[in-house]
């Protein structure tokens, strides 16, 4: 039979609740009574049992996890960073994946609250309401890459800016003067940050931003002949990527076509080499290609990438969120984080 709070108590000579200040690092306790009741727990193989824990210490000892896309290899490495540092400090994380739907957000976020999840980290959200909701139920709160107007969550984000000025000058340094850049859209935060980055980085080498070179994918079809790709994506996959290779020929059949496209994501980046190499055009010679977070494998052409350190923010997020646990006074903190690029076959001088 395993040995339980009170075995350990009378075995240290102390009070049960004397071993529970122990067991929650409670600082009123003398280091030589602490020795002594650690002492007794090595000698009786004492392990805590959760249940009882979470009795005296008032946590759950599970956390929430709300992620945009658990088929995101991004997603699930941040996930996978932060569940590890969780794992270590004996804390479950519970995944729940949102697809960016408020209402299920919401609905994830009611459930946490409601098996009084001990905090909840927040990776891309669509509704501010969810921080609000979970602050307002006394339950900490850490954001990744979220925009919050929350100011008891703190914040992990990357240099969004500084990442896509690194991307402008690795094109201008190899002599590109023509540069487009395509998103999924221009209305998110991050995306916004990232194109005042690409602004600042042309103008750094006296380029004038040209707005035909800016294409958006959640623009209206009567705007440049672009569409909305994400609703099309849902209806129709097939259609989606043709529209979208449509669109990357108009661009490099015009007048004046970029000798480099730059995509702020891995998504994007993909569907474009695919649909350069559909026309005949090498990425890397006839036209240069960098996107965001490309994975790193054994396929060629290997993408040049401005990568998130990922493994480094979700362990900063896990890490925070531990901390407001423990401490509920303590300040919310943002902490933002540099991207790092990495060359690969897909950039290189223009040619033309």
């Amino acid at each position: 039979m395993s040995a339980t709070l009170r075995d350990v108590a009378r075995r240290a000579g102390v009070s049960h609740t004397t071993v529970s200040n122990v067991l929650n690092n409670v600082p009123k306790v003398s280091e030589k009574t602490r020795e002594r009741v650690l002492q007794a727990m090595a000698d009786l193989q004492f392990e805590p049992n959760l249940a009882a824990k979470s009795l005296y210490t008032k946590r759950s000892y599970i956390v929430g996890y709300m992620v945009p896309a658990i088929t995101n290899e991004f997603f699930m490495k941040l996930a996978r960073a932060a569940e590890r540092v969780l794992y270590r400090e004996d804390t479950g994380m519970f995944l729940c994946g949102t697809g960016l739907d408020p209402k299920r957000e919401a609905d994830y976020t009611c459930r946490l609250i409601r098996h009084r999840a001990d905090g909840i980290v927040v990776n891309y959200t669509a509704s501010n309401r969810t921080v609000r909701d979970a602050v307002r139920a006394g339950i900490p709160v850490v954001a990744i890459e979220s925009p919050i107007d929350e100011p008891s969550a703190s914040l992990v984000c990357l240099d969004n800016q500084g990442a896509a000025m690194l991307g402008v000058e690795h094109l201008c340094e190899l002599g590109h003067r023509r540069i487009a850049v395509i998103a999924l859209d221009f209305e998110s935060n991050v995306n916004q940050e990232r194109l005042r980055g690409f602004h600042s980085g042309l103008k750094l080498h006296d380029i004038e931003p040209v707005s035909d070179l800016e294409i958006s994918l959640a623009t209206s079809e009567k705007e440049n002949g672009c569409f909305d790709y994400s609703a099309e994506l849902d209806k129709s996959p097939v259609t989606a990527h043709r529209r979208f290779s449509e669109i990357v020929e108009r661009l490099m059949s015009s007048d004046k076509p970029p000798t480099a496209v730059f995509c702020f994501d891995y998504h994007t980046t993909l569907l474009l080499i695919q649909s350069l190499m559909r026309m005949g055009l090498t990425p890397g010679m006839q036209v240069s290609t960098i996107g965001f977070d490309a994975p790193r494998t054994a396929c060629a052409p290997r993408v040049t990438s401005i990568n998130q350190p990922a493994l480094e923010m979700g362990a900063i997020a896990a890490n925070l969120l531990l901390e407001r646990i423990s401490d509920p006074t303590l300040q919310p903190r943002t902490v933002r984080l540099s991207a790092q690029l990495e060359v690969g076959d897909t950039t290189g001088p223009p040619t033309t």
